[in-house]
């Protein structure tokens, strides 16, 4: 009896871990639409020329609406079979929580002012490592859970590891992204290409749980 109320302590603790992450990216992502400009004019010409003028701040939103919702799928897939935490796994949740939190600022960063190549290194070089940081802490978290076996020990290993391929393509593409931005503007091209890429390259067939 003692047993299996822990395990449901334990259950409780874990479901409880990743609802306030949930409710987190949820807040992260709503941040993002409040930041965005309102665009004004008493004309239908006045009102595209403002909305024209604000467009690199809706693309900002668009681009950060993706990647926290990468960042979500990503974490989802980490936790689906969890079971149960450690201070470890809670300690790296939070970090990575941290990451998604400063994404609205990290968002706002990339509309500022300035275009010469050290000004769009900066500030593109930052997101992207933020982008990098919340990454790592996705692995991190995922090879705790694994080498403490806080998964349920009845799902086959790869469901749990099917989403790797795009995950480390993720990780390459926005780490490598940091100082190529200092080279070229164009540095967000990795992060399209080279998860797409992983994605492909290590393709092995359909996935038993990708209709979920």
């Amino acid at each position: 009896m003692r047993a299996r109320n822990l395990r449901r302590y334990e259950e409780r603790a874990a479901d409880r871990m990743i609802f306030f992450s949930d409710a987190v990216v949820a807040i992260a992502i709503t941040l993002l639409a409040l930041e965005l400009p309102v665009p004004e004019g008493p004309t239908v010409a006045a009102f595209r020329s403002a909305v024209h003028d604000d467009l690199d701040h809706y693309l900002a939103f668009l681009i950060s609406f993706a990647v926290i919702a990468a960042a979500w799928g990503q974490h989802n897939r980490v936790f689906r079979y969890t079971e149960r935490t450690d201070a470890r796994l809670r300690t790296l949740n939070a970090c990575w929580l941290a990451t998604v939190v400063l994404n609205p600022f990290a968002t706002k960063l990339l509309t500022t002012e300035g275009d010469d190549t050290e000004t769009v290194g900066l500030r593109f070089g930052f997101y992207a490592l933020l982008q990098f940081l919340a990454l790592t802490a996705v692995v991190a978290m995922e090879r705790r859970m694994t080498s403490r076996r806080l998964r349920d020990p009845d799902v086959p290993a790869g469901l749990v590891a099917a989403g790797d391929p795009v995950l480390y393509g993720m990780l390459a593409g926005f780490g490598l992204s940091v100082p190529v931005f200092f080279l070229t503007p164009y540095g967000w091209i990795l992060w399209i290409v080279l998860p797409k890429a992983a994605g492909r390259l290590f393709r092995t067939g359909p996935h038993p749980a990708a209709g979920d």
